[in-house]
């Protein structure tokens, strides 16, 4: 597949590196000029991975990987609404208080919501914001393969998401149409609650442990 990037910090390097690794085309975007850090994440991919503008990004990929910071997410979507339009986007973005002690958007609403009200032709799932970069580089931990719920109201995205997910090495779960971000965001928020405010660090995940009988 054809995967672009927007937002290549932590969580936006290590998905593009690992499905750089597993054969897909990588595209990174960018504002103005790419800097080092980011021409070195291209070197690391290899031959697989590309530089280009967030517009040519977003027109080169089939599916796009929006990992910025919440406060990023009203802008781009803004000024990508047209060629964002018929995509996947996978929204890895919670809407974190600044001091992670909370949610700015949460009820009654989500995330994930706003941001498909604010790109009503894009497909968007919400996905790979339930735990850290540290455990999207390995999700199996003793032996158990780490959750990954993801949601949309397109069932073809979501197929898609979760194809990548398998293929990362998590145990996809299906929540359903965009709504359930309202789910997803508080269970993200629970997983840095858990790592910082409750001492657990970061190298731990959830997973399922259903009975067989």
């Amino acid at each position: 597949m054809k995967i672009g990037f927007i937002g290549t910090g932590q969580v936006g390097s290590t998905l593009a590196k690992r499905l750089g690794a597993k054969g897909h085309s990588i595209f990174l975007g960018f504002r103005g000029q790419a800097n080092s850090d980011l021409e070195q994440l291209a070197k690391s991919i290899g031959a697989n991975a590309q530089l280009n503008s967030i517009k040519d990004t977003i027109e080169l990929s089939e599916i796009i990987v929006l990992a910025t910071p919440w406060n990023a997410v009203e802008t781009i979507a803004k000024e990508y609404l047209k060629v964002l339009q018929s995509k996947v986007l996978i929204d890895c973005t919670n809407p974190l208080k600044p001091d992670l002690s909370g949610l700015q958007v949460s009820g009654e609403n989500s995330g994930g919501e706003q941001l498909q009200a604010l790109l009503p032709q894009t497909k968007v799932v919400k996905a790979f914001n339930t735990v850290g970069f540290n455990i999207m580089e390995n999700p199996e931990i003793d032996g158990r393969k780490s959750v990954m719920y993801f949601c949309g109201n397109d069932q073809e995205a979501r197929f898609k998401t979760q194809t990548i997910i398998q293929e990362l090495g998590f145990q996809p779960m299906d929540a359903g149409d965009i709504k359930s971000s309202r789910l997803l965001e508080p269970f993200a928020l629970l997983w840095i609650s858990t790592a910082y405010k409750y001492g657990l660090g970061r190298d731990f995940a959830f997973s399922i442990n259903k009975n067989k009988k």
